[in-house]
């Protein structure tokens, strides 16, 4: 296909982030482009298919990197600024790695009054006490102002899961079991 061709070998000048991109697609691992054309193949034809790869190489790599966004934007036929404005749009998108696991307190006034900031420090600090102990536990704990459900204060939310009433030790299960026994992305059964 010429898009394949034009997308492996046609990226290979300094791209458009300069030195971070300046390899382009020769600076990629062969697994990542083949990856790559599979998530663009089985993507919803044209532009549509967009956000669908995007977001299936976030889940992947945990970031779009730049070198990445070019292809994108290279497959697609826009500019790497109208990938980079996406992928900087979008919160389930990010440029640089972030955790796998999110973990989101609610700092809001119900649930700050209801010991939400002693949950967010904890959960922060059990997160970085795990990172430390060698485990790559790739989790971001984030504070939110509110998520909304101020009846169930203090509020968590892990991996799309809230936990109302949350309690310390029982969100620290919870993170504990998406992160598995030494910190592996897990995903609970």
């Amino acid at each position: 296909m010429v898009d394949d061709d034009r997308t492996a070998a046609g990226t290979d000048e300094v791209g458009f982030y300069g030195a971070e991109g300046a390899d382009g697609a020769a600076a990629l691992d062969p697994a990542v482009i083949e990856l790559f054309n599979e998530l663009v193949a089985n993507a919803p034809a044209g532009r549509e298919g967009l956000l669908t790869v995007l977001l299936g190489l976030q889940r992947t790599f945990d970031r779009v990197s730049w070198r990445i966004q070019e292809l994108v934007a290279d497959r697609y036929g826009v500019s790497p600024v109208q990938v980079a404005s996406l992928v900087s749009f979008y919160p389930r998108l990010s440029a640089e790695r972030r955790g796998r696991l999110k973990v989101e307190v609610c700092t809001g006034t119900d649930c700050h009054l209801r010991g939400g900031d002693r949950l967010l420090d904890g959960l922060a600090g059990a997160v970085r006490a795990r990172s430390a102990l060698g485990s790559e536990a790739r989790a971001e704990v984030v504070g939110e102002s509110c998520l909304g459900l101020c009846g169930l204060a203090p509020v968590v939310r892990v991996h799309e899961r809230v936990h109302g009433r949350a309690e310390l030790d029982d969100v620290e299960e919870a993170v504990r079991r998406w992160l598995g026994p030494a910190g592996v992305d897990e995903e609970p059964g």
